[in-house]
C-alpha cells in the first residue's frame, strides 16, 4: 500500500474498490487523479467534503462485514485446476464464511441446506470447533470472529438455501455451488480445431426478408454454413433497442439485455399473404447497397406484425406460457416499451414522476390503460424467441453475443436503477486504437448492489443470452473484474477503474455454462489486467485473438503457432477494417504518414505469410494489386487456420472480399454504422467463387495438423 493508499481517502477509495491506477497497454503505470477518484466516491454515495466524513466513511466500510453473520450470497467452487465430475462437487468440503459474537462460541451451530432439487442436508457443529480466519472489531461492545463452517463434500451443483441459527441469532443465505470450469464441448478437449463464420444479422439479406436480416436468414445461413463444414455461425447482439422509428441501432447499446429486437422477426413467416418484400406498404425496399433503414423497417414490420397480432390467429396456450415463464421481468419490459411508445420520443427520466420505475404510485393505472399494448409486446418477444429456435436448430450453431452495458434511457436502468451507478459512464482508457479514451455512454453496474441482489440479475442475463446458443461472447470480458468508470463532468481520459466480484461472475457464468452447454468466448481486447487471461484460460473461458493485434513488440505478426489453445482467432471485428479494407487503406485518413505505415504493415503480413510458404506469388506490399485479393484473402485465412487455437472465426464480409466496416469507433465517421448489408443475398452466396476459395482454403487448413513452431 503506497502513501495515497494509507491516507484516509486513499483508504476509503480503496474499500470502496477504487483502483489507484492501472498500466496501459504500453506497460506504463498510470495513477488516477485525486479529482476523478473523490468525484467517483461522490457517484458512489460517500461523502468526501470533510476529514470526518472520510473518516466516518472508512469506519462504516470497515465495520460492515462484521455486521453479516452470513453473506448474502456465498459462491462455492473448487479449484479451477481440479477434474471435476459431470454433476458433483469434488471430495474437498466446502467452507462459508460466518460471523458470530465471540461470547457464542461456547454453544453450538445448528445449518440446514435447502437444496435446489427440493432435498435437504443439515447438521449441527460446535463453534469452538471451527477454525478462525479473522477477528474482527468489536460492534457494540461485543468483539466478532469470522470461523469457516465446513459443508458437505458431496454439494451437488446449483443453487441453494444455506440456513444458520446459533444463540438467538438466525441467517440464511444463497448458496451457489459451481464447477470449477465451464463448459468444454466434447470437439474441443481433443485436438480438432473448428470454424465459423461471424455475421451480423442485421447484415443478412434474402427475397423473403423485409429490409434487415432476420431470424429465418439466419437459419438458412446456419444451414448453408454447417455444408461448408462450419460448426458456428457468429452473430450480434440480438437484444431489444429503445422502443421507436429513431432508436439507436446500436446493439451494443440495448435497452434490456434479457429480450430480443423483434425488427429480426420474419414477418412473412407468420403471414405468408403479407405485402411481398419488393412492394410492401407503400414502395420498394432500398437496394441493399444503401444499408439498413431502420426507421423504414421499424414502420412497415410493426404495421404488419400488429395486423397479425390483431387477427389474433396463433396458439393461446402458448403464449399463456411464455408470459407465465417470463414472469415480472417480461410484464416490466413490455410495460416499459407501450410506456416509451405513449411518451415517445421523451425519455423515461422526463415522464411522470408517478411513472419513473415499475413500483411507481401510477404504474396500476398505467397498466389498465395500456394493456392492449404490453399484450402486444409480450407477443413480440414470443414470437421472436420461437423464431430464434427455430434458427439454433437449422445447423451450424449459434455464437451468440452479450452487450456489457445497457442504455442508461432503457428498460434495463427504468426496471431496477439503483442497480446502477447514475451519472457515470464506463468505457476504456487511451490506448493505440482510441488515444483519447472511449466513453460508451453506459451507466456502470453498482458492484454492491450486484452482491446484495445474489447477482440475480446478472444471472437472468446470462440465463436468457445462452438460451439457444452452442457459444456466447462476452463483450469486454475486462468487466467481470473492473471497469473503467468515467465519473460526471470529466472526460474518457480521466476516469478510473472499479473493482468487481469477478471469481463469483466466474463461478456463476460456469455454472450457467455447464447448465446451457455453452462455450464461452470472452473479449479480451485492450486493456487487460494482470493475470486475468490466465484466470479465464483456467475457468475453460476462450481469449479472443486477432491477427491485427497479434504482433510482437517490434511490430512482427506472431506466428499462428503462438496463438493460445483456448482461444478464438480471427483477422479483426466489427470495430476493425475487413482484410480487403485494411490491405486496401480504406480505414485510413488521407495523411501521408499513415498511408506508409499502412505499407509497411502490409509487408509485414506479407513476411509472416512467406515465412509459412502461404504468400501469394506476384503480391506487392507497395501497389495492391485487385486481381491478387483472393488469393491474399485465402493465404490469411490459411494462415490463422494453422493455430492451434480451437476456433477459427471468419468473417462474412471478408469471406465476400467487402471493403464496408461494420462500426466505425470514430464518431467523426460514424454515419453508417451498423446499417451495412453483404453485397450478395444468402440464396447467392454458394454460387460466390470467392467465398468458395476461401471457405476452402479454412476448411483445408482446419483439417491439417496445425502449427506449433512459435
Amino acid at each position: 500500500m503506497d502513501q495515497d493508499e494509507r491516507a484516509p481517502i486513499g483508504r476509503l477509495a480503496a474499500l470502496a474498490g477504487i483502483e489507484p491506477g492501472y498500466r496501459d497497454t504500453a506497460g506504463q503505470f498510470r495513477p488516477v487523479s485525486p479529482e476523478a477518484r473523490a468525484a467517483l466516491l461522490r457517484v458512489l454515495g460517500y461523502d468526501v467534503s470533510a476529514p470526518s466524513a472520510i473518516a466516518d466513511a472508512v469506519a462504516a466500510l470497515e465495520a460492515a462485514p462484521w455486521r453479516e453473520r452470513l453473506p448474502p450470497v456465498a459462491v462455492l467452487r473448487p479449484d479451477p485446476a481440479a477434474t471435476v465430475a459431470p454433476t458433483v462437487a469434488p471430495t474437498v468440503a466446502p467452507t462459508v464464511a460466518v460471523v458470530v459474537p465471540e461470547r457464542a462460541l461456547a454453544g453450538p451451530l445448528a445449518w440446514r441446506i435447502r437444496l435446489e432439487d427440493g432435498g435437504e442436508r443439515q447438521g449441527e457443529v460446535a463453534l469452538e470447533r471451527l477454525s478462525v480466519r479473522a477477528r474482527g472489531p468489536g460492534i457494540g461492545g461485543k468483539a466478532r470472529l469470522r470461523l469457516a463452517l465446513p459443508l458437505p463434500a458431496d454439494l451437488p451443483r446449483g443453487y441453494h438455501r444455506l440456513e444458520v441459527a446459533f444463540g438467538d441469532a438466525a441467517a440464511d443465505t444463497l448458496l451457489v455451488q459451481a464447477p470449477a470450469s465451464a463448459f468444454l464441448p466434447d470437439w474441443l478437449t481433443g485436438n480438432a480445431r473448428a470454424w465459423g463464420i461471424g455475421c451480423p444479422l442485421f447484415s443478412l439479406w434474402s427475397a423473403q426478408s423485409w429490409g434487415i436480416g432476420d431470424f429465418s436468414d439466419l437459419g438458412r445461413l446456419a444451414g448453408q454454413a454447417a455444408e461448408w463444414g462450419a460448426r458456428l455461425v457468429g452473430i450480434n447482439p440480438l437484444h431489444a433497442l429503445l422502443a421507436g422509428p429513431e432508436a439507436d441501432p446500436n446493439p451494443y447499446v440495448p435497452s434490456s439485455r434479457r429480450f430480443l429486437n423483434p425488427l429480426h422477426i420474419d414477418v412473412t413467416a407468420l403471414a405468408p399473404d403479407a405485402a411481398p418484400p419488393g412492394t410492401s406498404l407503400g414502395g420498394a425496399w432500398p437496394d441493399p447497397a444503401f444499408g439498413v433503414d431502420y426507421k423504414l423497417v421499424h414502420h412497415r414490420k410493426h404495421a404488419a406484425l400488429e395486423a397479425v397480432f390483431r387477427a389474433g390467429q396463433w396458439d393461446d396456450a402458448g403464449l399463456a406460457a411464455f408470459r407465465a415463464a417470463g414472469g415480472v421481468a417480461l410484464e416490466h419490459f413490455a410495460l416499459f416499451n407501450a410506456l416509451a411508445e405513449h411518451f415517445a420520443p421523451r425519455p423515461w427520466r422526463d415522464w411522470p414522476v408517478a411513472l419513473r420505475g415499475p413500483e411507481a404510485p401510477g404504474i396500476m393505472a398505467a397498466r389498465r390503460e395500456l394493456a392492449h399494448r404490453i399484450d402486444y409486446q409480450v407477443w413480440l418477444q414470443w414470437i421472436a424467441a420461437r423464431q430464434l429456435a427455430g434458427a439454433a436448430a437449422r445447423g451450424a450453431g449459434l455464437y451468440r453475443d452479450l452487450a456489457v452495458g445497457a442504455h442508461p434511457d432503457g428498460a434495463e436502468v427504468w426496471a431496477d436503477p439503483a442497480r446502477f451507478l447514475q451519472g457515470a459512464r464506463f468505457g476504456a482508457p487511451p490506448d493505440a486504437f482510441a488515444p483519447d479514451g472511449q466513453d460508451w455512454g453506459l451507466p456502470p453496474p453498482d458492484p454492491r448492489e450486484l452482491r446484495a441482489a445474489s447477482y440475480a440479475g446478472f444471472i437472468a442475463t446470462v440465463r436468457e443470452n445462452m438460451r439457444h446458443a452452442a457459444a456466447l461472447r462476452l463483450d469486454h470480458v475486462m468487466g467481470l473484474e473492473r471497469l473503467y468508470v468515467i465519473p460526471p463532468g470529466f472526460s474518457a481520459r480521466e476516469g478510473a477503474y472499479l473493482r468487481y466480484p469477478h471469481a463469483d461472475l466466474l463461478g456463476l457464468l460456469a455454472l450457467e455454462s455447464q447448465r446451457h452447454r455453452c462455450l464461452l468466448v470472452g473479449e479480451d481486447l485492450g486493456t487487460v489486467p494482470e493475470g486475468l487471461r490466465e484466470t479465464l484460460a483456467a475457468t475453460g473461458i476462450l481469449s479472443c485473438r486477432l491477427l491485427l493485434f497479434e504482433r510482437w513488440p517490434n511490430g512482427l505478426f506472431r506466428r499462428p503457432g503462438a496463438y493460445p489453445r483456448l482461444a478464438l482467432a480471427a483477422f479483426a471485428t466489427h470495430d476493425l477494417p475487413t482484410l480487403r479494407g485494411w490491405w486496401e487503406g480504406r480505414d485510413l485518413p488521407p495523411d501521408p504518414a499513415a498511408m506508409a505505415a499502412r505499407r509497411l504493415d502490409r509487408a509485414l503480413l506479407l513476411a509472416a505469410l512467406r515465412d509459412r510458404g502461404l504468400a501469394p506469388e506476384g503480391i506487392d506490399p507497395e501497389t495492391p494489386d485487385p486481381a491478387l485479393l483472393t488469393a491474399l484473402l485465402c493465404a490469411v485465412q490459411r494462415f490463422l487456420a494453422r493455430a492451434p487455437a480451437a476456433l477459427l472465426l471468419a468473417n462474412l464480409g471478408d469471406l465476400l472480399a467487402e471493403t464496408a466496416q461494420i462500426n466505425h469507433p470514430d464518431a467523426a465517421v460514424a454515419t453508417g454504422n451498423w446499417r451495412h448489408r453483404f453485397r450478395l443475398p444468402i440464396e447467392a452466396l454458394a454460387a460466390d467463387p470467392t467465398l468458395r476459395a476461401v471457405v476452402a482454403a479454412i476448411a483445408a487448413g482446419r483439417a491439417g495438423p496445425g502449427d506449433t513452431e512459435v
